[in-house]
């Protein structure tokens, strides 16, 4: 292998020196007067690996390792990586395995870790097998039986080249025509027919690491001239014997294979052969290589863009019209995305989960935040939930707001507050003289239950519907941003885009998200503190006597003289005149806008013409416990149809102002995001990414020339 080279690189002693692979590829470069190499391998130390290494460098490394691993007493089946670039050498690629004794004299017996290499090394595509035959008799050759072994049959001598090297130890034996040929028949026989060199040897190898890679480089230099003396004395001999005894010639097989030159030759013209055999595999190559540099170079090119400020604007802003497209399909129902988006799908419990674990779940909203722990702790006390918020479906986008509501609006009534908790405040409450009437105001206490406790559960409640929905909005960016990266037009240069700048759009989107939540949070608490700060007898479901006897509570009618007249109770006058109502109702609907408004003012002026009794108006002077329960029973009739009319309204706000005002946001603040960016301070020039599009590009250009020669190289075979 160094003859191949004309460089020491590998560790010679006695006994096995080579103890892993040494896989080497040689390049030829014309300019390169002096050869420089890369050695790297999974077992090298750090500091034996490297780019841009002398032979020397490298000789020392190889030295050192191979001797770690006899210290170790040990093979090791990981190679050794050389990329040896020279003027003087072929495009060539060979593995320099250990060699095999065969008689074992002390130590641990390696063969087996050598035959387990030599298997790996030889299993490998398009690889020819050099056997370094002893200068002895084939029979005796232990490497023969070996191989014999290893590979199962004599097949592998079809694939394989043979050397007998120190052949000077040999040649005085075989002095003579007849000699030689007697000792080369059983090889002959067996079509080992092996090329015979001799190298010149140190007298010995006990020397430190430079000098002998020096005085190994000086045999070297001069093996070449060595072995042809050495040769030329052999056949001068033969010649001589010839003339005086009338011996024969040497077998013209053998004569052929005299000296590493021809044995050199003869493994170019194999590595020849096999090159004209894998042209079009070198080819499709070639074009795969090049291909892979077009798509690199692309990157590069993206990534260049990145760093130009006015470039990336532009992308940005794309970017951000691709997002809007991406969220709004999401809110409003988007097949493909719910099937691309299968892993991202959530349940309720996700949702809630997610919402509890985020950064904006302890930040202030607003100072009603500082009661939201009380609502939080009341829905972990929800154990079941109702069939149609579906909270075991997997849903992604609008639908995860329509739930959120559902759930909101589920949780508000499972948290419906309990007035008969005041009990022993509502005397308390009503007060004496109220408007100078020296008579118990229990409205007065009622207005005082509605409020606290409506208050109490409505406004923490809101917050964390609007922090739910928000974090939901907050998710769906996410996925968006990585969902625009695949599959659109612009999804190479969106995936690019440096981390600093997609941090700055997160940063933008919060921010405009957590306005959106702030402001929508605060009308919704203005629009409902009205609900409660008053009461009103008319609310449509509200019904003050249903707690008591049917009749207790008279309701009375304006007659025509503007006198009031008992009529009957709300619930007899419903269930008479229920049918007949529907009827009328539908026939006004149904004959026009005209018969409509005067079905519609006809109920108007019944209802103002009607007088309910909210409270009696019978009361002792000092309220009693009967009585007490009467305005709890009331409040607590009250509470259940505000509740029920406050819902609704939620409903109408949350998605007025949160829902469709997350839409309206998306286009208006958040797209400026683009155009409001401080550019120049995001982003960089990247040198390194000029100089690896320079590099790609040269790459290119030769990969072009060799794929032209290749194909021109293959047209003419």
């Amino acid at each position: 292998m160094e003859r191949f080279m004309a460089a020491p690189l590998n560790i010679v002693q006695e006994g096995t020196g080579t103890r892993c692979p040494l896989d080497t590829t040689c390049i030829h470069d014309e300019t390169c007067s002096e050869p420089v190499c890369v050695l790297y391998g999974e077992e090298l130390l750090p500091s034996q690996s490297g780019e841009n290494l002398s032979v020397s460098d490298v000789f020392e490394s190889i030295v050192a390792h191979n001797k770690r691993l006899g210290d170790e007493d040990r093979f090791s089946t990981k190679p050794i990586h050389l990329h040896y670039r020279s003027k003087s050498v072929q495009n060539m690629r060979f593995v320099d395995t250990p060699g095999i004794i065969e008689t074992l004299s002390t130590g641990k017996d390696n063969r087996a870790e050598i035959k387990s290499i030599l298997v790996s090394e030889m299993s490998k595509e398009n690889t020819k097998l050099c056997v370094l035959v002893e200068p002895k008799e084939f029979a005796t050759n232990a490497i023969i039986r070996i191989c014999d072994e290893t590979f199962g049959s004599r097949e592998w001598t079809r694939n394989s080249i043979f050397l007998m090297t120190k052949f000077d130890k040999q040649a005085e034996d075989s002095r003579t025509g007849s000699k030689a040929n007697k000792f080369f028949r059983e090889f002959l026989e067996n079509g080992c027919i092996p090329y015979l060199t001799i190298t010149p040897t140190l007298p010995k190898e006990d020397l430190d690491p430079e000098e002998l890679f020096n005085e190994r480089r000086k045999l070297l230099e001069s093996s070449d001239r060595f072995e042809s003396d050495r040769f030329k004395v052999w056949k001068e001999q033969h010649d001589l014997f010839k003339d005086m005894n009338g011996d024969e010639d040497l077998d013209q097989r053998v004569n052929d294979k005299l000296g590493f030159p021809v044995a050199k030759k003869k493994m170019r013209e194999i590595m020849l052969e096999d090159t004209i055999k894998r042209l079009p595999e070198v080819i499709a190559s070639l074009r795969s290589e090049l291909d892979a540099c077009r798509k690199e170079l692309t990157i590069f090119k993206e990534k260049d863009k990145m760093t130009d400020p006015q470039e990336l604007k532009l992308i940005v802003s794309d970017l951000l019209h691709s997002i809007q497209e991406r969220l709004l399909a999401y809110l409003n129902g988007d097949l493909k995305s719910a099937m691309d988006n299968q892993g991202r799908l959530q349940t309720l419990l996700d949702e809630i989960d997610e919402e509890e674990d985020s950064d904006w779940a302890l930040q202030e909203l607003n100072f009603h935040s500082e009661n939201e722990g009380v609502w939080r702790d009341k829905i972990v006390m929800i154990e079941d939930y109702p069939l149609q918020l579906m909270a075991d479906a997997k849903f992604l986008g609008g639908k995860q707001v329509q739930r959120a509501i559902t759930f909101f609006k589920y949780a508000t009534l499972d948290s419906l507050p309990d007035p008969y908790k005041l009990k022993d405040q509502v005397a308390n409450i009503t007060g004496y003289m109220n408007g100078g009437l020296n008579q118990e105001d229990w409205e007065r206490a009622m207005v005082q239950i509605t409020t606290v406790l409506m208050k109490d559960v409505s406004h923490p409640g809101v917050n964390y519907v609007v922090k739910h929905i928000g974090s939901i909005f907050r998710r769906l960016f996410d996925i968006a941003l990585e969902d625009v990266k695949h599959g659109e037009e612009r999804s190479s240069a969106y995936q690019h885009i440096p981390t600093a700048v997609e941090k700055y759009l997160k940063s933008e989107f919060d921010k405009m998200l957590w306005a959106l939540m702030k402001l929508s949070a605060d009308r919704i608490h203005c629009a409902v503190e009205p609900m409660y700060s008053s009461i009103n007898p008319n609310l449509p479901n509200y019904h003050p006597c249903g707690h008591m006897k049917d009749g207790d509570c008279p309701t009375y009618r304006m007659d025509e003289h503007g006198e009031y007249v008992s009529v009957l109770t709300q619930k007899q006058e419903v269930e008479a005149n229920w049918t007949d109502w529907v009827k009328s109702r539908l026939r006004a609907l149904t004959d026009g806008a005209d018969k409509a408004k005067e079905f519609l003012k006809s109920e108007f002026q019944k209802k103002a013409m009607s007088k309910k009794s909210f409270l009696p108006s019978e009361r002792s002077s000092m309220i009693t416990n009967d009585e007490v329960e009467m305005i709890l029973h009331s409040s607590f009739a009250y509470l259940v149809a505000l509740t029920e009319h406050i819902l609704i309204d939620f409903e109408f706000q949350i998605n007025h102002y949160l829902y469709q005002g997350f839409k309206r946001e998306l286009s208006r603040s958040f797209m400026r995001a683009g155009s409001e960016a401080n550019w120049e301070a995001l982003v960089r020039r990247d040198a390194s990414v000029r100089v690896a599009i320079a590099k790609l590009e040269d790459q290119m250009e030769s990969l072009t020339e060799s794929l032209c020669e290749v194909q021109k190289l293959n047209q003419k075979f």
